[in-house]
């Protein structure tokens, strides 16, 4: 069971979960849906609301368990996290010439707003049905965008468009400059400090929201560590990494 409460401060809403679902806060646990806000002389304030609910609720521990291992199928290849196969068997992806037309009529009228230069190169792995498109020119700083923002919301668009009508998924990977390849050292140097920092410490780590796909990163680099374990909690774009201290 969930409750939706709220609060002008964050400790009031964790409060007031508590005392609708009658536990004690180390059997809270919470999802933040709203930042709450002073505002200007209380005008504009906005309250904390959380989505509350039992740790050792078994329903709520299944959808845990089961996001996670969506997130955790990850396999890291020459550098790029690429989603782990469902078969062992080769597959080639039907209708490659049409899946390039596909990709090329959304993505060059696009592109050419920011550079007319633009070329595009192609890499089809057959073994996870999955094409990487790598995109050269001279103006890539406005294509990739922050932290990948751009170039992660035409990835999305893409794919979209790409796996219409397609009887099995084909993952597009958007990458330019080998941008992909530097942010993914970026975040496993990110999250094995994090790492390192939990386990001299023993207290837990929460990280700031990410991607889907950065997530997946956090939870593949660090499965293997030595008492550390990591989960997602929060959902839409306050989704998040806790990398948790384990003892054995």
């Amino acid at each position: 069971m969930r409750v939706k409460v709220s609060s002008e401060t964050l400790d009031g809403a964790i409060n007031n979960a508590m005392i609708e679902l009658s536990l004690t806060s180390d059997r809270l646990k919470y999802e933040i849906i709203q930042e709450g806000t002073k505002g200007f002389l209380g005008i504009g304030a906005k309250p904390f609301i959380i989505e509350a609910y039992d740790r050792e609720d078994k329903e709520e521990q299944y959808k845990e368990k089961t996001a996670d291992r969506e997130e955790n199928k990850l396999v890291k290849n020459q550098g790029i996290y690429e989603f782990k196969s469902d078969s062992k068997r080769e597959e080639t992806i039907k209708n490659l010439d049409e899946v390039y037309k596909k990709i090329d009529d959304m993505l060059m009228p696009i592109l050419e707003e920011f550079d007319k230069n633009i070329k595009i190169e192609y890499d089809v792995d057959k073994y996870t049905n999955s094409i990487k498109v790598n995109i050269i020119g001279d103006k890539m700083g406005l294509i990739i965008g922050k932290h990948g923002q751009t170039l992660d919301a035409i990835q999305h668009l893409l794919n979209i468009v790409v796996n219409r009508g397609q009887e099995r998924k084909v993952h597009i990977r958007i990458d330019s400059e080998n941008y992909r390849k530097k942010r993914n050292e970026t975040i496993e140097s990110l999250a094995k400090n994090i790492a390192n920092t939990v386990r001299k410490t023993k207290k837990d780590k929460e990280l700031s929201p990410m991607s889907a796909y950065e997530r997946r990163i956090i939870h593949s680099v660090l499965q293997k560590e030595k008492n550390i374990e990591t989960i997602s909690v929060g959902s839409d774009r306050d989704r998040h990494v806790i990398v948790k201290y384990k003892r054995y």
